[in-house]
């Protein structure tokens, strides 16, 4: 394996973080925190930016791959990406007294059991410390006749679950106990730790190909935070907290590692605009992941010749459909859609300024260089269009230069050129929304309800 698909966690000033769970009266919030913080070890501090942007490219294209296994015949149904490939990770804190354990694990919307590995598995991947659930007072096996252990499955004559990771061999699978374990999540008023009992999550007790960090030593993330509708998900577990929802701002990568930002859950979740900045809502379908309904495409206005049905929904159907990722870094299209965008993109520098594409960046299909003038032109805008609640007429999101394009360096910080941050795939396949592309939007997830609501925001307002 290439040093490049074993780092599959790295430095994302905008969306890869460290999250740390709190809870209050009215909700929960979460506490974003760069990956790259130092006592972590996660990332390697030498890295350039074109590196970084590699990688990212590699965490967005196992993303896409590793969806398409997404029913499996035995044990848990749970459709997750590659767990390497996530770009969030929070900390949890679970089980009582001596043996309480605080792992960090990933953080994933498209995930619905929260898991971590535990002592005694063989084989495990690589992690400073297991959780000793044997040791726990507080840690109950759940029955195969539990609501929460479906489809049915036994592991030594309890409830387990089966997770298979992707459809490109070598497969990702982590297999073990369905438990019940007390989670502990810091009031933020009271500065004390809320206990909540009966949590269902998974203990794994066999894994395969899971990795997790820059390489296989002194690695801290234990298994996977899940936050999908779907029912084992703590996001619906806690919904007497959480209420179905949750809000994030992604701020822009200017002020690098050294800022904060929080996604709020329950009543902490609110998005608010004024007379320019319109929120705006849409549907939303919630299976494992969350569907966008995508009715096209426009560059600067004039729509693209896309066949809209490649970004509908097709319940059990991963080629196709748009779904909204965080934890992807990249917005991804098939071909059939992305070939027009970029024609539309190569045509606006072309004939506005004269610029024609460079060479292209292993993690990219479109690059410039850097002409004189570069910072004071107009680019253009990709404007999303989305169906309506009343499906009358349509919802447009606008994305900008800072939504689009990023710069690249040399290995000795010499700005070469800039890219195109959205992606291309062979078709059929589905499209997502990354994170890039969420920069300085609000996001509110209305999960119950079935919408997400969004709106233009300086995500710099947003930092704690």
């Amino acid at each position: 394996m290439s040093n490049v698909h074993k780092l599959i966690l790295f430095l994302y000033p905008i969306a890869i973080s460290i999250i740390s769970l709190i809870s209050s009266s009215n909700g929960l919030s979460m506490r974003m925190i760069p990956i790259d913080s130092h006592h972590l070890q996660i990332v390697p501090e030498k890295f350039t930016t074109y590196e970084r942007l590699q990688f990212f490219n590699n965490i967005t294209m196992s993303r896409i791959y590793n969806r398409r296994k997404h029913l499996f015949p035995d044990g848990i149904k749970s459709p997750l990406s590659l767990v390497q490939a996530s770009v969030y990770v929070t900390q949890l804190h679970l089980g009582e007294g001596n043996t309480a354990y605080s792992p960090y694990v990933i953080l994933d919307t498209g995930s619905e059991l929260t898991w971590v590995q535990c002592k005694g598995c063989n084989p495990c991947f690589e992690l400073d410390k297991n959780f000793a659930y044997k040791k726990s007072t507080s840690f109950r096996r759940v029955s195969v006749n539990d609501e929460l252990c479906s489809p049915p499955e036994s592991y030594k004559g309890s409830c387990g679950f089966s997770l298979l990771y992707g459809d490109i061999a070598p497969l990702t699978e982590a297999k073990g106990l369905l438990g019940r374990e007390t989670f502990h999540f810091k009031n933020s008023r009271t500065n004390n730790m809320d206990a909540y009992q009966g949590l269902a999550f998974g203990c794994t007790l066999k894994s395969k190909n899971i990795q997790f960090g820059t390489d296989m030593h002194g690695n801290v993330v234990a298994g996977v935070f899940g936050l999908s509708s779907k029912p084992k998900s703590l996001l619906t577990q806690l919904d007497a907290q959480t209420h179905g929802k949750f809000f994030y701002c992604i701020p822009p990568a200017i002020h690098v590692t050294l800022i904060e930002s929080t996604i709020y859950f329950g009543d902490d979740a609110q998005i608010t605009g004024d007379a320019t900045r319109q929120v705006q809502t849409i549907p939303m379908k919630s299976d494992i992941h969350y569907y966008l309904p995508l009715s096209g495409i426009s560059v600067n206005k004039k729509r693209l010749p896309i066949n809209p049905s490649i970004f509908e929904y097709v319940e059990g159907d991963l080629t196709k459909g748009f779904l909204i990722d965080s934890g992807a870094a990249f917005t991804s299209l098939p071909r059939s859609a992305y070939n027009p965008l970029r024609q539309a993109i190569e045509k606006f520098f072309r004939d506005a300024y004269g610029w024609l594409p460079r060479s292209p960046k292993q993690a990219f299909d479109l690059c410039y260089s850097i002409y004189p003038g570069y910072y004071q032109k107009l680019f253009p805008n990709v404007i999303l269009h989305f169906l309506s609640n009343d499906q009358v007429g349509e919802i447009n999101m606008v994305l900008g230069k800072e939504n689009l394009f990023t710069e690249v360096e040399d290995g000795h910080g010499v700005k070469q050129g800039f890219c195109l941050t959205i992606i291309t795939v062979d078709d059929p396949n589905h499209s997502i929304l990354g994170s890039f592309q969420q920069v300085n939007f609000g996001f509110l997830y209305d999960v119950y309800n079935s919408r997400l609501s969004f709106v233009p925001q300086n995500c710099l307002e947003n930092i704690s």
